[in-house]
């Protein structure tokens, strides 16, 4: 019986040059898929993601892990670089997708590179600059199907939808936390941190008050199937 990997962070205090960044921080994968940090700009999201990179001995856990920051590695013929003919038919599938065209592909090609050594946890900056939504909740499903789990860190609130966790950070300290689908409910307690709901959350939302709906939908795809059956 193969027991389920597990990674805690208790991290009581954060400074930088003597000011309180964080206080009292703690995160646990136990039962999670992936976890989502939102926090506003200056937030201390990066400095938490690289200070447990510096320290580890902060990370309590039984697995392996990576960490990615928004970096490039340069690439030129990456199918012959990562021995493409002997990854299995996901792997090929999920990177013929991934790194289709010319965007960004440096910076792909290194968070791939992170990804192929299937480390158990994946630490991971914001990837707004080069991933679109749909390909970030591709990029997060492909993670899923290989049990990876991901800690991600944002202050993009659509991000949100994808991670089956939210963590919201606010004066230095956790404001709110749990599932993302119950946070993200909790209208006036986001609003009140700073943080207007995702379009197709508030949506939803709107629309249950006229007693049109009577779900919550993250995306596009999902509201407009709720509302076609709600007919």
């Amino acid at each position: 019986m193969n027991m389920e990997k597990y990674c805690r962070i208790n991290l009581f205090d954060l400074q930088l040059e003597g000011k309180k960044i964080l206080t009292d921080f703690s995160l646990s994968f136990d039962g999670k898929n992936s976890v989502c940090l939102l926090g506003e700009s200056g937030s201390g999201k990066s400095l938490l993601l690289r200070t447990l990179y510096k320290n580890t001995q902060l990370l309590d856990t039984n697995g392996t892990y990576e960490f990615y920051f928004l970096e490039g590695k340069e690439v030129k013929d990456w199918k012959s670089e990562i021995n493409y003919e002997h990854l299995d038919t996901s792997w090929q599938r999920f990177l013929n997708k991934f790194l289709k065209g010319t965007s960004h592909l440096n910076c792909r090609y290194a968070l791939v590179l992170k990804l192929l050594k299937k480390p158990d946890f994946l630490f991971c900056e914001d990837l707004k600059r080069i991933l679109s939504l749909k390909e970030l909740q591709f990029f997060l499903e492909f993670l899923k199907e290989q049990q990876i789990k991901c800690f991600y860190i944002t202050n993009q609130i659509e991000s949100t939808i994808f991670f089956s966790y939210l963590i919201v950070i606010k004066n230095n300290k956790i404001a709110i936390e749990g599932n993302t689908l119950s946070v993200l409910q909790e209208e006036k307690i986001m609003k009140l941190l700073g943080f207007s709901l995702p379009f197709y959350v508030n949506m939803s939302i709107q629309l249950g008050y006229y007693g049109i709906l009577n779900k919550i939908c993250l995306t596009k795809e999902e509201l407009e199937e709720s509302i076609w059956q709600s007919k």
